[in-house]
């Protein structure tokens, strides 16, 4: 998706939270489904919509929980699983792309599943080795990809969703029951259950006590805050540092308006140091609050996590509030402008940052680089086998 593209589609999706609060909108059973990928019969009792984004950290957090609870229930739910690529996330389309042309091929399941699992790189050459590992001709798959085959498709569903009043994803509808963010196995089921107890069918799973009201799980930056930059090129610096190497000493200032120096913690903390290109933008904006949500990994290894941007400090600080609280400092390098960027090897020719994580030992050893994808997320996961290989 081109930068015009996707800010327009931007601008609209933006407008969905006004929306909410002034217009009527259409009835949960006026869809048009055709070609959308399903599971169960069709005449079950309960029909499920999901709204989702291949590359939304939220979608993929839900996704095995909503499948595991569909699982129980048999031929009793039809699931409709409906592509809504947010025009911030740069991939969320071609992957889109890819998994439709694997239902093409009945494969849709297996490739569902594959992009979820390789969130972190859903880069085009790795959608198409995702396509061949369940079995997809690579030419085929490349070229609907490239030639936008589903793009109507994709752009029917992206109005529908609007004008049901989706303002973020993952959203279900359980037949015209709404759930909007990620929900618990409980809260799920016990909707489930309502729909048959009205049919007068008996739930396999047995009763569900009613969930008390929780808080949907959804971005912490709001989507209408949030700048689209478009596709970048993934990578354009290389870094000369490696593994092994001493991570260079630096002094930033930091959105609390003190100083922080890496050497004042070498001997005393391993140190990850998450650069990130810009705030205000999807990605960074997705990567930061998922930090902020696992501190406990980072305690784990008596690991401080510096967050770094080459955005001056008042951008910064906003950006960072409407957060929350982050239990990490945030430092800026934005004057002498990335300075610390060009000792890592990492300032773009833009003047942003590469998308890059090093993690530090207590002795101020590099032991892991990753100089990411800058329009994808790094993997948690990944991170946090990196941190368990530090000494506590």
């Amino acid at each position: 998706m081109d930068k015009k593209s996707a800010r327009i589609l931007a601008s609209i999706f933006a407008t969905v939270g006004i929306l909410l609060a002034t217009s009527q909108f259409a009835h949960a059973l006026d869809i048009d489904l055709s070609g959308e990928p399903f599971l169960g019969p069709e005449n079950a009792p309960v029909r499920i919509l999901l709204f989702y984004d291949f590359q939304c950290p939220y979608c993929a957090k839900a996704s095995p929980i909503l499948m595991d609870v569909i699982s129980q229930y048999g031929n009793l739910i039809r699931l409709y699983a409906i592509n809504v690529p947010s025009p911030g996330h740069a991939y969320a389309e071609p992957a889109a792309e890819a998994a439709l042309t694997a239902h093409e091929k009945g494969k849709f399941w297996e490739a569902y599943k594959k992009l979820y699992a390789n969130q972190a790189d859903l880069s085009p050459g790795n959608l198409v080795k995702i396509g061949a590992d369940i079995g997809l001709d690579e030419k085929t798959f490349s070229e609907n990809i490239q030639n936008h085959k589903y793009r109507e498709q994709i752009k029917r569903d992206f109005y529908q969703a609007l004008n049901f009043g989706l303002r973020a994803t993952p959203t279900i509808f359980i037949n015209e029951v709404q759930l909007v963010g990620g929900k618990t196995p409980d809260v799920l089921k016990y909707y489930i259950n309502r729909e048959l107890e009205k049919k007068g069918i008996k739930s396999p799973v047995g009763p569900v006590a009613k969930p008390s009201e929780e808080k949907s799980v959804e971005p912490a930056v709001p989507q209408s805050m949030i700048y689209q930059v478009g596709v970048l090129k993934p990578v354009e610096s290389k870094t000369n540092l490696k593994v092994g190497d001493k991570a260079p000493d630096f002094t930033l200032p930091t959105i609390s308006g003190a100083k922080i120096r890496l050497s004042e913690y070498i001997g005393k903390k391993n140190i990850v140091l998450s650069f990130v290109p810009a705030a205000w933008t999807p990605v960074c904006s997705a990567q930061w609050p998922e930090y902020k949500e696992n501190k406990n990994v980072f305690d784990k290894v008596d690991a401080l996590l510096i967050g770094i941007s080459a955005d001056n400090i008042p951008s910064l600080y906003s950006w960072c509030s409407t957060m929350g609280d982050l239990w990490f400092p945030v430092a800026s390098d934005f004057y002498p402008h990335g300075e610390t960027a060009i000792k890592y090897g990492i300032l773009r020719s833009n003047g942003v940052t590469e998308r890059a994580i090093f993690v530090i030992d207590k002795k101020g050893v590099i032991r892991y680089i990753d100089v990411h994808d800058i329009n994808a997320k790094p993997e948690f996961e990944i991170l946090k086998k990196e941190l368990e290989k530090l000494d506590k």
